[in-house]
C-alpha cells in the first residue's frame, strides 16, 4: 500500500467518526464526489508524496489538500466545517495501514473563498511525515 493511500484512509475514518465534522456534513466525505452530491461536503482533493531525503529512514513527506464545499449564504458554514476538519486532523498521530507509521501531521493553511455566485470552497492543506514501520 502506498503512503498516500494509507494517509487518505486515515483521513476518511477520522473525519467520518469526528462528531464536530459529521455534525456539519452528515458523513459526506468523498475522494470522488458523486454526481448531485448534497452540500455541504468534504472532498479529499489530493495527496502528494515527496522523498524526505533522509539516509537512515525509509520515509516520505506527504502533502494533503482537503476541500469543504458549501452553498450556504456567505462563508460561515464553510469556515466552521473547515475549522472542525483542522481540529480533527492537526497534530494527531492517526493510525495508518501497514507498513506505514505517521510521525507528524500539521495544518499548513486554510483558504476560504467564493468559487462562483453559489458556491464557497474552503481549501485546507496539511503536511505529514511518514515512515515505513
Amino acid at each position: 500500500m502506498s503512503a498516500e493511500l494509507a494517509l487518505q484512509g486515515a483521513f476518511v475514518s477520522t473525519l467520518k467518526s469526528d462528531l464536530g465534522v459529521t455534525s456539519g456534513i452528515a458523513g459526506r466525505v468523498y475522494d470522488r464526489v458523486p454526481a448531485n452530491a448534497a452540500l455541504p461536503y468534504v472532498h479529499l482533493r489530493s495527496f502528494q508524496g515527496v522523498a524526505d531525503g533522509a539516509d537512515c529512514v525509509d520515509g516520505l513527506e506527504l502533502y494533503a489538500d482537503v476541500d469543504v464545499w458549501s452553498n450556504a449564504v456567505g462563508k460561515p458554514e464553510a469556515a466552521r466545517i473547515a475549522e472542525s476538519v483542522r481540529r480533527a486532523l492537526d497534530g494527531h498521530l492517526l493510525a495508518l495501514d501497514a507498513p506505514w507509521a505517521l510521525i507528524d501531521l500539521e495544518h499548513r493553511n486554510t483558504i476560504i473563498g467564493d468559487e462562483d455566485d453559489l458556491l464557497v470552497r474552503a481549501r485546507i492543506s496539511f503536511r505529514a511525515l511518514v515512515e515505513r514501520a
